[in-house]
């Protein structure tokens, strides 16, 4: 399971660094350009609507295939660093409640398969309940978010 490594280790790392106050100079200089800040938004938001493609499949077949389910994992795991990529930090209000939001979505995902071995459907359908109100909560945050960025710059 590397991707429950690559995952658990980028989300650790974020944590982290915000902890400590840790950061890459040379990043926090390029977040400062509002043309970087644009792109590396559009980016999350271009691997946040792509990880929806699992539900789309869902609304259209019971089973979506292995290899879409597989793709939503591994690529999922990587959310912590596109998340670096655009801030360096949690932010301020409701930034920092989006970003926690992120990260827990990211983190209940890593958790499913470890949650689905214990053959609990309290606890499988608890964290299915969680996993998908985050992800239904997160693009109003994200769109409030960029009117904001948008409106205000």
């Amino acid at each position: 399971m590397p991707w429950l490594t690559t995952g658990a280790l980028l989300i650790a790392a974020y944590v982290a660094q915000t902890i400590w106050g840790w950061r890459w100079e040379w990043l926090a200089a390029l977040q400062v350009n509002e043309l970087y800040k644009q792109l590396s938004g559009l980016v999350l938001v271009l691997f946040f609507l792509m990880q929806w493609r699992l539900s789309v499949a869902r609304m259209g077949s019971a089973s979506p295939t292995t290899r879409l389910l597989t793709l939503h994992r591994d690529q999922g795991a990587l959310g912590p660093l596109l998340l670096y990529l655009h801030a360096i930090s949690f932010g301020h209000a409701y930034i920092r409640v989006m970003s926690i939001s992120f990260l827990g979505l990211v983190a209940l995902g890593l958790l499913q398969q470890p949650l689905a071995r214990l053959n609990s459907n309290p606890v499988n359908t608890a964290w299915l309940v969680i996993h998908v109100a985050l992800a239904i909560v997160l693009p109003f945050f994200i769109g409030y978010h960029a009117f904001n960025a948008f409106y205000y710059e």
